[in-house]
C-alpha cells in the first residue's frame, strides 16, 4: 500500500498505543489505507505500523467516522460507532473473562484484539484493532460461491459466541442485563433512513420479474405483493423480544469475517468477526438466517438442515460446557419455533446484501457522498445481473417449498 501522511487522528492514536504499550523509541512508524475499495462501505480506515529496535512491532487497523457524512445518517452512524466501541471495552471483556473462569479449553476467540485509549476525537470514539492482515488474514472473495470451509467456521464461532450469551444471562443475570442495555438497534430505529424499505422493494420487484410466467407460475402465486409483504415483515419485527433473545452480532454479512488459511492446503482454519456496530438485542436466529440465507447457494440450500443442526449442537453443547442447561435455556422446540419466525430476516436482507456481495469493484458505491441516493447505489442492475437473479429465485423457492413465506 501507498503510505501517506500522517493525519492528525493518527498522530493521536500513535502517542496513545506507544504510551499504552510501553513502547521505547519507535524507530519507524508508518500510515497506510486500511481498506481497498468495496472492503467497507461506511468507515474510513488506516492501517498504521510502529516498529522499534527491540522487536515489539505493532499493527493497528483503525476505523472512524468521518465528518462530512450524509446529514440524516449522522445519528445513526454515531449510533453504530458507540455501540461498537462498548462491545470492544465492555461486551467482549466480560465475555472472556467468563469463559476464562470456566476454564474453557477452545474459547470464543473470533474477534482482533482492542487498543483501548483514552482519546476524545471528534464526536465518535475511533475503533483500534490490531491489523488482521499482519498475521496473515484476508477477506473471502466476496464474489465467489461459498463452500463448506467457510460457512462452518462462522457458523460455529456464532453459536459459541451465542452459547456465553445464555450462560452469562442464567449464571450472571445482574451483570448481563447491564450489558445488555446500550446495544442499540441500529437496523430497526433507522429503518427508513438507511432506505432499507426501498431496497427491498426495488430488488424485489427485480427478482420478480424476472420470473417466466409459465415455468415459475407456482413461485409468482406465492410471490404475490411480495414486497409489501416483506416491508412489512421488517417493520414489525425489530419490535419484537422475548425471553430467549440474546445480544447478537447483527450484521453477518460476509465482509465482516477474516479468515486465517492454511498455506498448504488453501483452506480456512480460522475466523475473525470484524463488525459489531449493529449488534442488538434479538433471537439468535436472526444472526444465523443473515448469514446463512444472504450465502447459500442451491447446493446449501438442498442441505440447509444440515447447516441449521450444526448450530443448534455447537450451541448447545457450548451452553453445557459453561455449566447452563441448553434445553431450559434454548430449548429445541422454541430454535425450531424461532426457525419459522425469523429464517424470513435473512431472505429480507438477501434481497440487497447478495447484490453487494456481487458487485465488481467499479460498482461499489460510496455511500458517504451526500450525493447518492442509498436505494440507488444499490438496486442498479449490476454486471452480474444474471447470477444475482438466479441466486434470489433459488433462494425464494426454498422459503416457498419450505413453508417459510
Amino acid at each position: 500500500m501507498i503510505e501517506i501522511e500522517i493525519p492528525i487522528i493518527a498522530e493521536s492514536i500513535i502517542n496513545q498505543v506507544v504510551k499504552s504499550e510501553n513502547i521505547k523509541n519507535p524507530t519507524e512508524i508508518s500510515v497506510t489505507r486500511g481498506s481497498q475499495d468495496g472492503d467497507g462501505y461506511v468507515s474510513k480506515t488506516y492501517a498504521i505500523s510502529i516498529k522499534n529496535d527491540f522487536g515489539k512491532d505493532i499493527k493497528l487497523f483503525v476505523k472512524y467516522l468521518p465528518e462530512d457524512i450524509k446529514l440524516e445518517w449522522k445519528n445513526a452512524f454515531f449510533d453504530a460507532f458507540y455501540t461498537e466501541y462498548k462491545f470492544y471495552v465492555e461486551i467482549y471483556p466480560a465475555f472472556n473473562q467468563f469463559e476464562k473462569d470456566k476454564n474453557i479449553k477452545e474459547p470464543f476467540n473470533d474477534v482482533p484484539k482492542h487498543f483501548n485509549t483514552k482519546m476524545e476525537i471528534g464526536e465518535t470514539p475511533p475503533i483500534i484493532l490490531e491489523d488482521l492482515r499482519s498475521l496473515g488474514y484476508t477477506l473471502r472473495d466476496r464474489k465467489k460461491p461459498i463452500d463448506d470451509a467457510h460457512l462452518i467456521l462462522p457458523i460455529k464461532a456464532f453459536a459459541k459466541y451465542h452459547a456465553i450469551n445464555y450462560a452469562m444471562k442464567d449464571q450472571q443475570p445482574e451483570v448481563y442485563k447491564k450489558l445488555a442495555t446500550y446495544p442499540r438497534d441500529l437496523y430497526g430505529k433507522h429503518f427508513l433512513a438507511f432506505g432499507i424499505d426501498a431496497m427491498i422493494k426495488r430488488c424485489t420487484e427485480q427478482v420478480i420479474d424476472s420470473f417466466d410466467p409459465i415455468s415459475d407460475k407456482e413461485i409468482m402465486e406465492r410471490c404475490a405483493n411480495l414486497n409489501e409483504r416483506l416491508i412489512d415483515y421488517m417493520m414489525n419485527v425489530y419490535r419484537e423480544y422475548d425471553e430467549y433473545f440474546i445480544i447478537t452480532q447483527g450484521d453477518c454479512w460476509s465482509n465482516n469475517m477474516m479468515f486465517l488459511y492454511q498455506e498448504e492446503t488453501g483452506l480456512p482454519i480460522d475466523v475473525k468477526l470484524i463488525d459489531w456496530q449493529c449488534k442488538r438485542i434479538a433471537s439468535p436466529l436472526f444472526d444465523f438466517s443473515y448469514f446463512f440465507y444472504t450465502l447459500a447457494t442451491k447446493k446449501e440450500l438442498d442441505n440447509a438442515e444440515y447447516y441449521i443442526k450444526l448450530y443448534y449442537d455447537t450451541l448447545s453443547q457450548r451452553i453445557a460446557e459453561l455449566g447452563s442447561d441448553p434445553e431450559k435455556l434454548y430449548p429445541y422446540h422454541i430454535f425450531k419455533d424461532h426457525c419459522r419466525k425469523y429464517s424470513k430476516y435473512g431472505l429480507c436482507m438477501a434481497f440487497f446484501i447478495v447484490k453487494f456481495q456481487l458487485f465488481e469493484k467499479d460498482e461499489v458505491p460510496n455511500v458517504l457522498n451526500t450525493e447518492i441516493n442509498s436505494a440507488d447505489a444499490f438496486c442498479m442492475v449490476i454486471k452480474n445481473q444474471d447470477l444475482y437473479l438466479k441466486r434470489l429465485k433459488d433462494l425464494l423457492k426454498y422459503f416457498v417449498y419450505n413453508k417459510l413465506l
